[in-house]
């Protein structure tokens, strides 16, 4: 177009008019008709989901389940490549300093995404400025559990009662000083005005332990990782943190229904993009994505793992990823929790 008009520029006093209107027409139409080189085509070349986790986890997890899928429906293979390191960090700055060309993307879980940001003072991205949400793959919500023999408590109100009578004497375990279940204990303890006691695992399977050794009262787990406890009786559910029950557990209400209007918090999966992605690759990889999670197969694995889905558009999840950042900083700030 632009080698057209300085052409017609150079023959401005030798063109017919009617030829320079002709030509003008043509180039009008060009214009229109001619599809963003940058969406030609998209994917042809493999897309990698940047992890920023070791294999076998519950990011790295959905990341595979959801690539396959994509992969068959944009035939282009999904490649994991699973970059661990400084809790989500290293493998989430390797994606904000990607070119955004929609082949690399970052598939990582709230606290990468949104404890983080209120965790370290000084990250090497901004989730906000540096990252554009293509879709929520999954979201993670947390049972509230007890042991029978240590916390003797059949539902929410019974629990709230305890803790108050005995302010301080109730402990919960977690994954660690700022990981998810860490905040949502906190956040569950401060909406229903009562104190409990942290005691921090290196991890999710040494939490159970505690929990189902005694060590521990109470705690918040995944629905995949207390299934055994939950069937064979060890351990009892009170209650689940997303504002909906669960269909894994619909005979267990959640801490909304218990109570505590309003609470609702989860952790999530997401695939981001780096910022200046082309909106058109955003949206298509937002809708095949969509369509991958919302089939029976990804539907069936989700309900046995206690997941839920999470439908919209790109401006939807960004608008939530800025919501879950505001939440979770809030509870930092007031427990005046830093890791740097």
């Amino acid at each position: 177009m632009g080698r057209l008009a300085l052409w017609m520029n150079m023959q401005e006093g030798t063109m017919h008019p009617y030829a320079r209107s002709a030509i003008a027409a043509l180039a009008c139409l060009l214009s229109v008709v001619a599809p963003p080189s940058f969406a030609q085509g998209y994917p042809s070349k493999p897309i990698r989901f940047i992890v920023p986790f070791p294999a076998g986890g519950g990011t790295d997890y959905v990341a595979r389940v959801v690539g396959r899928q994509l992969a068959a429906a944009l035939g282009q293979p999904v490649v994991v490549d699973n970059r661990a390191g400084a809790s989500g960090i290293i493998g989430a700055e390797m994606v904000a300093r990607s070119a955004p060309d929609g082949y690399t993307a970052l598939v990582a879980d709230a606290g990468t995404l949104a404890v983080n940001p209120g965790l370290y003072r000084k990250l090497p991205f901004d989730t906000v400025r540096d990252f554009q949400a293509v879709s929520v793959l999954a979201v993670s919500p947390h049972l509230l559990m007890v042991n029978p023999s240590v916390l003797p408590v059949a539902d929410l109100r019974e629990l709230i009662a305890s803790a108050k009578a005995n302010p301080g004497k109730i402990n919960y375990a977690s994954y660690g000083a700022g990981s998810i279940t860490h905040l949502i204990a906190e956040l569950f303890a401060r909406q229903a005005g009562i104190n409990l006691v942290h005691v921090p695992y290196k991890g999710a399977a040494p939490a159970l332990q505690g929990l189902v050794g005694g060590q521990v009262g109470m705690t918040f787990l995944t629905f995949g990782l207390v299934k055994g406890q939950i069937d064979a009786g060890t351990l009892r559910v009170i209650a689940t943190s997303s504002k909906e029950r669960l269909a894994a557990v619909p005979n267990v209400v959640s801490i909304h229904e218990a109570g505590i209007e309003n609470f609702d918090a989860s952790g999530w999966i997401s695939c981001m993009l780096p910022t200046g992605a082309p909106k058109e690759i955003v949206a298509r990889l937002n809708e095949e994505i969509g369509k991958v999670v919302k089939s029976p197969d990804i539907q069936k694995q989700w309900l046995d793992r206690g997941y839920l889905s999470m439908d919209g558009s790109p401006e939807r999840y960004s608008a939530f990823v800025k919501q879950e950042i505001d939440k979770w900083g809030g509870v930092i700030r007031a427990l005046g929790l830093t890791l740097d």
